[in-house]
């Protein structure tokens, strides 16, 4: 069986969105997995059928899912079914401020010989689903908080973190990236970031390389092959390793997906002043270094202690 859940904040009311995604014919509309869908009942209730054919494994499927557990305007679980794959999937809405919070839960399951590749299955299944998340998001208008969200890493130089609060100067530049080549972005970006760090004392830079948590059991692996490549000890020590939802990460990112990077402007509060995206250009670093606050001219008179 493979899992995945995520949960995204968008400005519109519970009401709306519950009554857009119970129909759940509107996924063709969002989730780029799905070729097709139709409602095969005239109202949403409690047993509505849907038709979906959707893409999965490099195949393309029919499903018939059904309303299961109907709770309006909160809760809905449908069930989908074939000859081969079985899915559960639970969406629950709850107020958030003006705007609403949607927690997608699915479940999925393979069928008879099928499920000895459950292995797989879990990693196929999540980049379905940040797809599918990626796409609900831009449909539904996401919020991006002003806030980093909360994260536990680990530097390559050993040392645990929690995050924000271990953040430890006035103004953190983080550089938050998800897949191997992006590393070539960070590389663009880090000339400027470092040459800031050694100009303020109230700057500090760091590398968060943003894994699913699904590879937390070879976090050892990932890791020390990261620590084996990077010869420099200042580097290792701002590189820390986030294994986490990537998908919560991307939305408190205002990222839409994880095709490209991050870089941030982060308060030890967590508090986030400024945020770009994509490789350096002198503009974004102008953007960036215009949330800092100047520093204050240094004192003549400590020269002469």
């Amino acid at each position: 069986m493979a899992r995945y859940r995520a949960t995204i904040d968008t400005p519109r009311p519970p009401e709306e969105v519950f009554a857009y995604l119970s129909d759940f014919s509107s996924t063709q509309e969002w989730d780029p997995g799905v070729v097709s869908a139709e409602r095969l009942s005239a109202s949403v209730e409690l047993g509505t059928e849907f038709r979906l054919h959707a893409s999965f494994l490099g195949r393309t499927t029919a499903l018939t899912y059904r309303i299961v557990a109907y709770d309006p305007p909160r809760t809905v679980t449908l069930r989908g079914e074939n000859a081969t794959v079985l899915s559960n999937d639970t969406i629950t809405v709850d107020g958030a401020g003006e705007g609403s919070r949607v927690t997608y839960d699915a479940e999925l399951t393979l069928k008879g010989p099928l499920g000895l590749a459950d292995p797989l299955l879990d990693l196929a299944f999540h980049r379905v689903g940040d797809r599918a998340l990626a796409g609900l998001r831009r449909k539904l208008g996401s919020v991006r908080p002003d806030q980093l969200g909360a994260l536990r890493g680990r530097g390559l130089d050993g040392r645990d973190y929690e995050l924000p609060g271990d953040l430890i100067k006035p103004y953190n530049l983080t550089v938050f990236a998800f897949r191997r080549n992006q590393q070539a972005l960070v590389d663009r970006w880090l000339p400027w970031l470092t040459e800031l760090e050694q100009r303020r004392g109230d700057v500090a830079v760091y590398e968060l390389p943003v894994l699913s948590s699904t590879y937390g059991p070879m976090r050892w692996l990932i890791d020390g092959g990261m620590t084996r490549g990077i010869s420099d000890p200042a580097a290792r020590a701002r590189t820390v390793t986030v294994y986490t939802d990537v998908s919560r990460v991307t939305e408190n990112l205002g990222l839409a997906d994880t095709e490209t990077i991050a870089v941030l402007v982060v308060e030890p509060s967590g508090r986030i002043l400024a945020r770009e995206r994509g490789g350096y250009a002198p503009e974004k670093a102008e953007r960036l270094a215009a949330a800092l606050t100047p520093e204050p001219p240094a004192d003549p008179s400590e020269g002469a202690r």
